[in-house]
């Protein structure tokens, strides 16, 4: 690729491909910012380790992108440069650094892989850090090189017996790590000890909950419980999952700056690559019932659109709020919000293809459904075809916000889960008269 001067415009350009690529900087040689096919974006430096033509050649890691602006990266490379021609050896010096095997213990090793690993190259890193959560509390302090498949297998086992799925889950992610553990230049484990482990959580099926227009109601009117048990935020957060269809850490870490257009006929979220699959920009439609759900959350005067009631900085809602906001925790002697509504279990995630259910049942085409889900195609076409579909799934938002409108219905008077569920009947009855 023919040299560039690196820019942030240039690099926020960059797009995935296939394989792994580098763009060059134009300016300063061995300069550049490397982009894997994950999305992940690193500026890098590449110089020769010592004089003459048989000096190796090595390669240094600057930062990733997001985390260092293009400017700084360059005058980092460039100091670094400096330092190479009297004589220093960067890269060499940072892997004589890294702890030794011996030294490495388990706790240590997962921060490691979240820092050098998941953090830089998944936008989905906060999953891996809690599905480590268990496994360091239980293998902390061990020496990460003595972890064996039955000291795996025991943590495993323990998760399985309440949470399948998430048990399998943090097999993979252990699995992952330990992988990425073994590789040369770091070798902080000998071996992977799970590999070849059979899923301690079983057999997984695909998920097909679905909920039903009176649970859809049932929830919706119990959200405005005043007894209901969790933050209005998170309740504000799971209608916004319902009426756009958005994944639910990216309705929970929205913020004020990313919706555009609110007063206008087309409103809209603009999601950022590093909350995205994939690390693109992705542009939601906002229909009226789904600005009527952030009207309510006085947004205009907070930078998170749902804000956390902890720390002293503004910063949005935890990603697990949302799914611990439905679960009970009998630790704690608090029932979730699923118990109190009377309510079959579901996920927030469930919420999503809920919604993406009741739009096809009004008439929303499939294509336009998927666009809105942002379910990416894999074929090649997809590469070249970037028409944005906003048009379509427009569309899609409207028809899903009126379909929920004749599922919800009006106010009831009480606002009470008890209330709402001895009301269903009657007002789906009415529903019904009115609609004929």
């Amino acid at each position: 690729m023919t040299a560039q001067t690196i820019t942030k415009t240039l690099v926020d350009s960059l797009e995935t491909r296939g394989a792994e690529y580098t763009v060059w900087d134009a300016k300063l040689t061995g300069f550049g910012v490397r982009v894997r096919p994950t999305g992940a974006k690193t500026f890098l430096l590449v110089y020769r380790a010592g004089t003459g033509r048989t000096a190796p050649f090595r390669r240094y890691t600057i930062g990733a992108v997001g985390k260092i602006a293009p400017d700084a990266a360059r005058t980092q490379a460039k100091a670094l440069l400096g330092s190479i021609a009297n004589g220093a050896d960067p890269a060499s010096e940072k892997r004589a650094k890294r702890p030794k095997t011996e030294d490495v213990s388990f706790d240590r090793l997962c921060e490691l892989y979240l820092d050098e690993y998941a953090k830089p190259n998944k936008s989905s890193w906060k999953n891996d850090e809690g599905y480590l959560k268990r496994p360091r509390a239980a293998l902390g302090r061990s020496p990460a090189n003595t972890v064996t498949d039955d000291d795996i297998a025991d943590v495993l086992d323990e998760i399985a017996d309440e949470a399948p799925v998430s048990a399998n889950r943090t097999q993979s992610v252990l699995h992952k790590m330990f992988e990425w553990a073994r590789q040369p230049g770091r070798k902080y484990v000998s071996a992977n000890p799970i590999r070849g482990l059979e899923r301690r959580g079983g057999k997984e099926t695909s998920r097909k909950r679905v909920l039903s227009d009176e649970e859809i109601r049932t929830l919706w009117w119990g959200l405005e419980d005043p007894e209901v048990p969790c933050d209005r935020q998170v309740a504000l957060a799971l209608k916004l999952v319902l009426t756009t269809m958005v994944r639910p850490y990216q309705a929970a870490g929205a913020l004020r700056a990313e919706l555009h257009g609110l007063r206008t006929a087309a409103p809209e979220y603009h999601m950022p690559p590093h909350r995205v699959k994939g690390r693109r920009e992705v542009v939601v439609s906002l229909s009226p019932l789904a600005l009527e759900v952030i009207d309510l959350t006085n947004s205009e005067n907070q930078i998170p659109i749902f804000p956390s009631k902890y720390g002293e900085e503004p910063q949005p809602i935890r990603r697990s709020a949302l799914s611990q906001a439905l679960n009970d925790k009998p630790s704690e002697g608090r029932i979730g919000v699923r118990t109190f509504l009377g309510m079959e279990h579901f996920t927030p995630h469930d919420l999503r293809r809920t919604a993406a259910t009741i739009a096809r049942r009004g008439g929303a085409l499939r294509t336009d459904v998927k666009a809105t889900l942002d379910h990416v195609d894999g074929d090649v076409t997809a590469v070249y075809d970037k028409y944005d579909m906003l048009a379509e799934k427009r569309a899609v938002a409207n028809i899903l916000a009126s379909e929920l409108r004749k599922i919800i219905g009006c106010r009831p008077e009480s606002i009470d889960a008890e209330i709402i569920r001895e009301q269903l009947p009657y007002l789906r009855s009415a529903e019904m008269r009115e609609a004929s």
